[in-house]
C-alpha cells in the first residue's frame, strides 16, 4: 500500500510512501486482527524552510467489519482501532536536527489508531484497499522541542494491492 499524510491541523505536504499489513479476518465472525508498517513523511510547507518530519509507525488492531448482514464476498467495509509504537524524527534538509544541548530529534512514542477501510476483491486472491486512518500520538517527553511541542495528531490516506490467502 502506499499513503499521505496530513499532520495536526495543516495542509497535506506529504509524498506517497510504501506499507505493509499482514491481517486475519474473522477470528471470531466479523472480528479481524491486523499488524501494519508504514513510512511516512511530512514536509513542512516552503515559506517554512527544508524541515520535514518522518514517521514509523507499527501498529496493532483489531478490525470490524460493520457490514455484516451484507454477504457479498468481493466487498469488504471495516472499521478498526488498535495501538501502535510510533518512530520519528525532525529533518532539516534531510538530515536529523541536533539540539542546542547536542541531543538529536529522534524519539519513539506510543499512540493510538482508528480508522475505516473499503477492500474490493476482483479477484479470490486479490484485493484493491482504500483506507484511512488517524493516529494520536502521546509525546513521551511534552515541551522537550519547545512550548510548542505537542501531541501529535496524523491523518493518513491510501490505497493499495492486497495479496489474500484462504484457508
Amino acid at each position: 500500500s502506499t499513503y499521505l499524510m496530513y499532520r495536526d491541523d495543516e495542509d497535506a505536504m506529504g509524498v506517497w510512501r510504501p506499507a505493509g499489513e499482514i491481517g486475519i479476518i474473522n477470528i471470531i465472525p466479523h472480528v479481524g486482527f491486523k499488524i501494519r508498517a508504514t513510512t511516512l513523511r511530512y514536509d513542512a510547507p516552503p515559506d517554512e524552510g527544508p524541515y520535514a518530519f518522518e514517521y514509523v509507525p507499527l501498529s496493532v488492531c483489531t478490525s470490524f467489519d460493520i457490514l455484516p448482514f451484507f454477504e457479498v464476498p468481493w466487498l469488504r467495509l471495516s472499521l478498526e482501532t488498535g495501538l501502535g509504537v510510533y518512530w520519528w524524527k525532525g529533518l532539516y534538509e534531510d538530515e536529523v536536527i541536533v539540539l542546542p544541548d547536542g541531543d538529536t530529534m529522534e524519539e519513539r512514542d506510543i499512540g493510538f489508531v482508528a480508522g475505516m477501510t473499503l477492500q474490493i476483491n476482483p479477484l479470490p486472491f486479490i484485493g484493491i484497499e482504500y483506507g484511512t486512518r488517524y493516529h494520536y500520538l502521546t509525546s513521551a517527553e511534552p515541551y522537550k522541542y519547545g512550548f510548542l511541542d505537542k501531541d501529535e495528531k496524523l491523518w493518513e490516506f491510501g490505497m493499495g494491492v492486497k495479496f489474500l490467502w484462504n484457508w
